[in-house]
């Protein structure tokens, strides 16, 4: 895998779709079957993308039989256009719903489910206010990928399967993130100045709430021990659930907007400061410790995702830069120079061959990197 920046310009021009839209983006996801790729938009419009895409990078990619030399060839056709599916008004939340759909939630409080062919139902409409936060859980654990929506002080779950929904806890205030356990033994939510967490397998519990200032992301590790709060001004929060000790992680430059574990809870991959974070969590150590990832500059990480497979991280910088970095090294592979746009948020595919972003002043795209790119690395995640 080349590491030179020299790279980065054809590289991208060959292996991504780009777009622009005529409207701010808030979040993007993949469907749980990796065909489609959706866009929530600030004038209350989905943007749907076909991962069915007959001119992919890896139809395109070469190797000389004669010196081994990887190539790929321009596309043919230009790429089509996402196609456009209007919800309500005002700014969208998302999530993949089912095995190939989306939900989505705004702020007239209309919550609707959209298939893959781009048909749309009305779940429900809140009356009091919009829909404030909406998180899924991972396709498997609980149907095939419920949904948890925040709305007019109550967390209600739905089942993709048509169930009924089930209010899960009550909130007052406005909920900036909610996220429940992979378990769903548990769910945190995240307001202007502190975050709670509610046991929902006993009633009978404390609810924990602690002020740690405006929240912008929640994280579970997988095994459901610990909590990471991303804050917007004071680095992260990591909650141990077994005795509800709470460890600062100051010192952030900027907001921590992105967190990301590993499957086996060890690693705490995080945005917010002006290189890649990776906290490695050792049982018997008082604290984390930092693994050296990327290289240091002068422009904040806003986005920083781990491959679902491989110990990589893709980052996203405020001046619309995207790079892929093994953990525990320096060396980056720069895929988008910097461009207009401060880069907003990274989505992999499942299958690690698909990386998705959004970037200010309505920029989208998603950039194919087929599996043999990356074999040289071969460091997998345990």
């Amino acid at each position: 895998m080349s590491m030179t920046a020299a790279d980065a310009s054809p590289l991208f021009a060959l292996m991504a779709r780009q777009w622009r839209l005529d409207a701010e983006v808030q979040a993007c996801a993949f469907a749980h079957d990796g065909g489609s790729l959706a866009f929530a938009l600030a004038d209350g419009t989905l943007a749907s993308v076909s991962m069915d895409d007959p001119e992919a990078a890896g139809t395109r990619w070469r190797m000389s039989i004669e010196d081994g030399r990887s190539t790929i060839s321009p596309r043919a056709r230009p790429v089509l256009a996402p196609a456009r599916v209007p919800v309500g008004e005002g700014a969208l939340r998302l999530v993949p719903f089912g095995r190939s759909g989306f939900l989505v939630g705004g702020a007239t409080g209309r919550l609707v489910r959209i298939e893959a062919d781009g048909s749309a139902e009305v779940v429900v409409e809140y009356d009091s206010t919009g829909v404030e936060a909406i998180a899924a859980t991972r396709a498997g654990t609980m149907g095939d990928g419920a949904a948890w929506v925040a709305a007019s002080g109550c967390v209600t779950r739905y089942a993709p399967d048509g169930g009924t929904a089930r209010a899960m806890a009550c909130y007052e205030g406005i909920a900036r993130v909610v996220a429940p356990t992979p378990d769903s033994g548990r769910v945190a939510l995240g307001f202007e100045a502190s975050l709670s967490i509610v046991d929902l397998r006993d009633a009978s519990s404390d609810r924990f709430e602690i002020a740690v200032g405006p929240v912008e992301a929640l994280s579970w590790s997988p095994d459901g021990c610990r909590l990471a709060a991303g804050l917007l001004d004071g680095g992260v929060a990591l909650i141990d659930m077994a005795d509800r000790r709470v460890l600062r992680l100051p010192d952030y430059p900027a907001a921590v907007r992105t967190l990301d574990w590993s499957p086996d809870s060890r690693r705490l991959v995080t945005s917010g400061a002006f290189r890649t974070i990776v906290w490695t969590i050792d049982e018997g150590r008082e604290r984390p410790r930092t693994i050296g990832t990327g290289r240091s500059g002068f422009v904040a990480v806003e986005a920083a995702r781990l491959h679902p497979h491989l110990s990589l991280v893709a980052a996203g910088y405020e001046n619309g830069m995207i790079v892929i970095t093994a953990i525990g090294h320096p060396d980056e592979l720069v895929i988008r120079d910097p461009a207009p746009g401060s880069l907003r948020d990274l989505s992999w595919s499942a299958d690690g061959e698909h990386l998705a972003f959004h970037a200010a002043e309505g920029w989208v795209g998603v950039i194919d990197l087929p599996a043999h790119m990356f074999k040289q690395i071969d460091r997998r995640i345990a």
